[in-house]
């Protein structure tokens, strides 16, 4: 069975993910991720829920598992429970000695964009023809002026609206 067989047949991603675990090739990358998944699963079960959103693991290297976090509040929260939280994790078995917190809000931005419940989905709003007649006669009343030229070229973009 090759990629392309895959790729042509009608199923749900999940479908995809199950025949290339099933690929030797893919084995070890399927089995990481799977474990990823299931530390994930883990970390936020002994993590307060407030952070679930804003946070995720990034690695376990030499005995230090790194936490991605969004932004400045919620690392100083985790290194806060930072103690406790490695306790638990080294009672359920986890080889690590060190936990640390790094802030990388573009990431986690990014995947809350993507979250199930698309609360942080963008809408693209139009300007009202209502609006863009003002906006039109304030431009007129507006000397040559690079206000002026921004509310033309505003205009001008949105004119398909």
């Amino acid at each position: 069975m090759d990629i392309g067989e895959i790729a042509m047949a009608p199923h749900k991603v999940d479908a995809y993910f199950d025949l290339l675990g099933k690929m030797p090739e893919y084995t070890h990358l399927f089995k990481l991720a799977q474990k990823l998944r299931e530390d994930q699963s883990t970390f936020f079960k002994l993590i307060p829920a407030q952070l679930t959103q804003h946070c995720s693991l990034s690695r376990i290297k030499d005995n230090k598992l790194t936490i991605m976090a969004g932004n400045g509040a919620v690392a100083a929260k985790l290194k806060q429970i930072s103690p406790s939280l490695l306790l638990k994790l080294q009672k359920l078995g986890w080889e690590i000695t060190a936990i640390q917190i790094m802030v990388q809000a573009d990431s986690i931005a990014k995947n809350q964009k993507i979250s199930t419940n698309h609360q942080y989905v963008r809408k693209k709003l139009k300007l009202s023809q209502t609006g863009k007649a003002c906006l039109n006669q304030l431009a007129a009343t507006l000397a040559d002026s690079g206000l002026k030229d921004t509310i033309q070229s505003f205009l001008k973009k949105h004119s398909n609206d």
